[in-house]
């Protein structure tokens, strides 16, 4: 299986929603500013859903669009064929899984009694094939066993055992926010949930089991099923292992490989095919590797190669399987044009696979950008046809066994450092140019972009940290740090800049002020106002005028949190004078939340609301969805106050459904506790409200105390409503809901239009 496929792999029906929605509205005439205006949804929303970001369009939003649309009843019927189901998303195999029945039975067993179950084996067995035929089969039956889902989360890409927590939270949907640490959020969220964890390719990260082993003893509902080649050696873990094929099932892959290579039935004698496949140990990728072959080679000639097949370089005492998977990979590698051999072990450096364009930054620049761009994709295709890298939609991955082979050739060929610096700064400037992009139109699509490449992006940013490359590492981060704290990834900037500042006292003021600045904005959504204060401090004295402009703004924030709402005033007020630069204007859209804040704060309630009224215009004419999100957020909160509780749910539903799409529980979290007291839908609150616990738990308290008098009403009036019990159950029920399933009961609701 190849670790490189993500949870966006699978999709039902012959053509996805996305591809439908494009389809119709070609077919119609409109651009997708034309659809969403007609549908009454955000443009930004109509673009994710095409670009299959955002797979499963809550129903009002689908019944809009079929209504923009003209959409017959047969035409809607197929498109709603194209939903990518509720159920568990986990990667789709290509190719068939011969000879496992056996042993996918028996896993499945394993589990119904056992909590820790690790498949072990060397590379190249299928562990991870083994694993996700395991999950496939639960998640059938998954509303009995696992009600809470089967999450599916690949370790290969992770460089350090420190990643393996967040990797989780991250599959989880569990944000890196709020006061609580990350173990103790991630404890929180699984203690009343049960769910199968399948934590794919361990084996270089066993410095993580103990944290495993703690989250699994804290979370007593959980089940964890991991493959490594090595066991974690943690209390509870049941080992099993995964053995190489049956002799007679290894010829029937042999022979099934070789035949989709081909496009013929293999003609070969049953013996000597019995034969090359013990002489590759009954291993599906040294057979795999193998088979593909035979559209150059019959098998006599593959054996006669492989049986002269000197064994290469390597760890003596490692098992004889292991040495013949390394063996085959390097013969395949050695078999390949040098063109290809090179551009093999140049790709190794990724991480959490690569597009086309990310692989052509690593290509020697010796010719035109097109004539580099055709010839990486012709050689992606060889590598592709010598199953030596696999294609997931747009992204290219490699399995890690082909990986470590490339790793070695890329030392052996004295590239590594030129090919590491290339990756580094491909990653670093797609971090530094974001800015634009994610205070823009496009914002979702880059959010998204920056997600799909965050393993990259991490090893890319830990590389320019320590090759002390401190103005680089500074401009990525400073660009990029919205992306940082909505999609909830605090603790990775962070770290990065407190180890630059540490080992570089001495840098430029101008990159000081921006790591600084990062530090603060990651420090603000975990509730660390004092801390985040001193770093908008020193950004803010020595950055440039952009630089301290945003710092200025974003301290006022931190300070309104801690209940300084005179010092923020003043702070908003300088920066209202500073010189009004490009990129300063999304700064000033934040500056108006800090001023209704500090109106809020005082209790002018009546003044925020005029400021917003006159101010929300011009910050949805910058097309930023972020501050837009929260501006409406904060209105619809005073419109609720105000007693206008019609105009309260049409901003906190539009502010969600904003959130929502942006994935940014930080934001959303604020403003469900609202969403759920409008309308008098009492079960429908009751759900938001259990909802509202889990995010809390990640998000942290409440900033002002009206907010939370308003909660306090609202939850009291469900409760009398719908009595003790009712209320109760329907509030445990909610604290499992997913997030999508929050965003959609949120914008859904009655009074939802």
């Amino acid at each position: 299986m190849d670790t490189g496929h993500t949870l966006d792999s699978v999709r039902v029906g012959e053509e996805p929603f996305g591809s439908l929605l494009r389809t119709y509205r070609e077919r119609a005439g409109l651009t997708q500013e034309q659809l969403a205006e007609r549908a009454g949804i955000s443009a930004n929303a109509v673009s994710a859903l095409e670009r299959g970001t955002r797979r499963r369009p809550y129903p009002h939003t689908r019944d809009a669009l079929a209504a923009a649309l003209g959409l017959t009843a047969a035409e809607r019927a197929t498109w709603e064929g194209g939903l990518t189901p509720r159920g568990p998303l986990l990667p789709a195999s290509l190719t068939s899984i011969l000879g496992r029945d056996a042993e996918i039975l028996e896993v499945v067993r394993l589990l119904s009694s056992e909590r820790m179950v690790t498949l072990v084996g060397p590379g190249g067995v299928g562990k991870t094939r083994v694993a996700l035929a395991v999950a496939l089969a639960v998640a059938e039956q998954a509303a009995r066993h696992y009600p809470s889902g089967v999450v599916f989360v690949p370790l290969a890409g992770l460089g350090e055992a420190g990643d393996v927590l967040p990797a989780i939270a991250n599959a989880l949907s569990v944000r890196e926010l709020g006061p609580r640490a990350l173990p103790e959020a991630l404890a929180a969220y699984l203690r009343a949930r049960r769910v199968l964890l399948v934590l794919d390719n361990v084996e270089h990260l066993l410095d993580a089991a103990p944290a495993v082993a703690a989250l699994a003893a804290s979370a007593p509902r959980l089940t964890v099923l991991a493959t490594s080649r090595a066991p974690l050696r943690i209390r509870g873990e049941h080992l099993h292992p995964v053995p190489a094929l049956d002799p007679q099932v290894a010829a029937a892959l042999f022979a099934e490989r070789a035949g989709q290579a081909t496009g013929l039935p293999l003609e070969a004698d049953p013996s000597l095919v019995a034969r090359l496949c013990a002489r590759l140990d009954h291993l599906p990728l040294a057979i795999e590797l193998a088979a593909v072959r035979t559209r150059l080679l019959a098998p006599p000639e593959l054996l006669d190669r492989l049986d002269t097949l000197p064994s290469v370089d390597g760890p003596r005492d490692a098992p004889r399987r292991q040495r013949t998977l390394r063996d085959t990979v390097l013969w395949s590698y050695d078999l390949l044009p040098e063109a290809a051999q090179a551009l093999l072990r140049r790709l190794a450096v990724f991480s959490g696979g690569w597009t086309l364009a990310a692989a052509t930054s690593l290509a020697a620049v010796r010719d035109s950008r097109s004539v580099i761009e055709n010839t990486v994709l012709e050689l992606h295709r060889a590598l592709l046809d010598n199953s030596l890298i696999t294609r997931t939609g747009a992204r290219f991955s490699m399995l890690e066994t082909v990986r470590a082979v490339a790793l070695e050739q890329l030392t052996a060929a004295g590239e590594d450092s030129l090919t590491r610096n290339r990756h580094a700064a491909f990653f670093g400037d797609l971090a530094g140019g974001s800015e634009a992009r994610l205070w823009g139109e496009g914002g979702v699509a880059a959010l998204d972009e920056l997600q799909a490449e965050h393993e990259n992006l991490r090893t890319a940013l830990r590389y320019l940290r320590d090759q002390g490359r401190v103005q680089e590492l500074a401009t990525a981060c400073f660009g990029s740090w919205l992306f940082w704290v909505v999609r909830g990834h605090l603790r990775e900037p962070l770290a990065l800049a407190d180890a630059a500042l540490a080992a570089h006292p001495d840098m430029a003021a101008g990159d000081r002020a921006k790591l600084q600045f990062v530090a603060g904005m990651t420090l603000l959504p975990r509730g660390n106002y004092a801390d985040a204060v001193r770093r908008f401090d020193e950004a803010a004295a020595l950055g440039t005028p952009r630089t301290r402009c945003w710092a200025l703004v974003c301290w006022a924030h931190a300070e309104v949190y801690r209940g300084q709402a005179a010092r923020a005033a003043e702070l908003l007020r300088e920066a209202a004078e500073t010189e009004d630069l490009p990129g300063t204007e999304h700064a000033r859209s934040c500056a108006v939340i800090g001023e209704a804040h500090v109106a809020i704060a005082t209790g002018a309630m009546r003044t925020a609301d005029e400021l917003l009224t006159a101010r929300l215009p011009a910050i949805e004419g910058r097309h930023t969805a972020w501050p837009l999100a929260v501006a409406l957020g904060v209105q619809g909160r005073v419109a609720s106050v105000l007693g206008e509780e019609a105009r309260a749910d049409r901003l906190l539903t539009r502010s969600v459904e904003i959130f929502g799409e942006l994935e940014d529980t930080w934001g959303m979290a604020h403003q469900l506790t609202h969403v759920a007291g409008q309308g008098g839908d009492h079960a429908r609150a009751a759900l938001l409200y259990g909802a509202v616990d889990v995010l809390a738990d990640q998000v942290g308290a409440r900033v002002f105390p009206v907010w939370q008098k308003l909660s306090d009403r609202c939850q009291a009036d469900a409760l009398v409503a719908l009595g003790v019990e009712r209320y109760a159950e329907l509030r445990r029920q909610g604290r499992g809901l997913a997030v999508a399933e929050v965003v959609e009961l949120a914008v859904g609701g009655p009074l939802c239009r």
